[in-house]
């Protein structure tokens, strides 16, 4: 009797050494074998792996992640271990490029007070600047453990706001923007929801956010932080 592997092994191979030899699709039992190359033929258009006649290499795990998610194929958290932080904050900074928005990557301020912040991402047409906090969490967590990201998050937006006149030396765009709103964004969460006024953002949902972002800061009742340092 034939002896086979699963999808999940074949994907977890994948993620843990970013590689993959074709001949271990084969030993996939054929139903399985076409789920798995039907994934990668989805993942060559989304650019997400790369296939030459030797190997199948992954390219944007995390975009990987997501198109396995849709398929409903295995529990996606069995991968995200695999996934680096930094993978996780490059394909957020994409998706706010590819979105419009001018960002600043891990800034960090040292001359007043010390804090850093993800990302800082300014929509200079809506004028807002949205305060990013990137948590690549690999499994589910509890409330105590939102409210202490939350808030931590909250203490950074302070200082930044209290600081904004030398934030604005670095970084004179954030005179443009007149509000500010923070978010955590995630690997994974099932669908937005708020804490304390802050908005948990899965990656996954970050496009129809910052999209809809007039509807949901009515809708979800967000915070809104007004920044002093606004110039019209």
């Amino acid at each position: 009797m034939a002896s086979y592997i699963t999808v999940g092994d074949v994907l977890e191979h994948l993620f843990r050494y970013k590689a993959l030899e074709p001949e271990f699709v084969k030993l996939l039992k054929p139903i399985d074998r076409n789920l798995v190359e039907e994934i990668f033929v989805e993942g060559l258009k989304r650019g997400c792996i790369a296939i030459s006649d030797s190997r199948i290499s992954l390219v944007n795990p995390v975009e990987l992640l997501l198109l396995i998610e849709e398929k409903m194929v295995v529990d996606v958290m069995r991968f995200a271990s695999y996934i680096e932080w930094k993978e996780f904050e490059d394909y957020i900074a994409a998706r706010l490029k590819s979105a419009g928005l001018d960002y600043v990557s891990g800034y960090t301020h040292k001359r007043i007070s010390q804090f850093q912040i993800d990302v800082l991402a300014l929509d200079m047409v809506k004028k807002m600047g949205y305060i990013i906090e990137c948590k690549h969490w690999r499994r589910r967590i509890g409330q105590s453990s939102v409210s202490k990201i939350v808030r931590e998050h909250m203490t950074r937006i302070d200082k930044l706001v209290k600081y904004c006149e030398w934030v604005a030396s670095e970084v004179p765009a954030i005179r443009k923007t007149k509000l500010f709103i923070p978010i955590v964004i995630t690997l994974y969460t099932s669908s937005t929801w708020v804490f304390e006024g802050v908005p948990i953002v899965s990656v996954r949902f970050l496009n129809d956010f910052l999209s809809n972002i007039d509807v949901y800061i009515d809708s979800l009742e967000l915070k809104r932080i007004d920044n002093r340092c606004y110039i019209k």
